[in-house]
């Protein structure tokens, strides 16, 4: 298993939530919300493997709301349909699937932006998290 999947698995675990490992150990009926960290910009080749595109099929299929947090870019392919997609820090151009777009401030330092040769006004204000979309 990669070094960031297992990780991320530590990290859940410390929550105390239900861990499976079959997509027959999922629920038939529908869910109250799936919290969708498959979609990335990160390790797309992920995508192709079977295990994946069983659980996209699953989230798909439950028609449970979908919050996509960190979703790919267009032109990336989302496998799961969100109603509502979480951008962390910056906005990127994303798919039609993403449904509402919120964005999240996740706190960068405005010298980050600086090293970087960006610069950052933060829309946020008192908020930590705003919406793109139109109302």
């Amino acid at each position: 298993m990669l070094d960031s999947v297992t990780s991320e698995l530590t990290l859940f675990n410390k929550t105390g939530g239900k861990q499976v490992s079959s997509i027959k150990d999922l629920p038939d009926t529908p869910v109250d919300l799936i919290i969708n960290c498959l979609d990335c910009h990160e390790n797309t080749f992920l995508m192709d493997q079977p295990w994946y595109r069983a659980a996209a099929d699953w989230a798909n299929q439950n028609r449970a709301p979908v919050l996509s947090i960190d979703p790919p870019g267009s032109g990336q392919g989302q496998a799961v349909e969100a109603k509502w997609s979480l951008s962390l820090c910056l906005p990127l151009p994303l798919a039609e699937g993403a449904g509402r777009v919120y964005l999240c401030d996740i706190g960068i330092p405005r010298q980050v932006f600086q090293e970087v040769g960006i610069k950052y006004l933060s829309p946020f204000g008192c908020k930590f998290v705003i919406p793109l979309h139109s109302a």
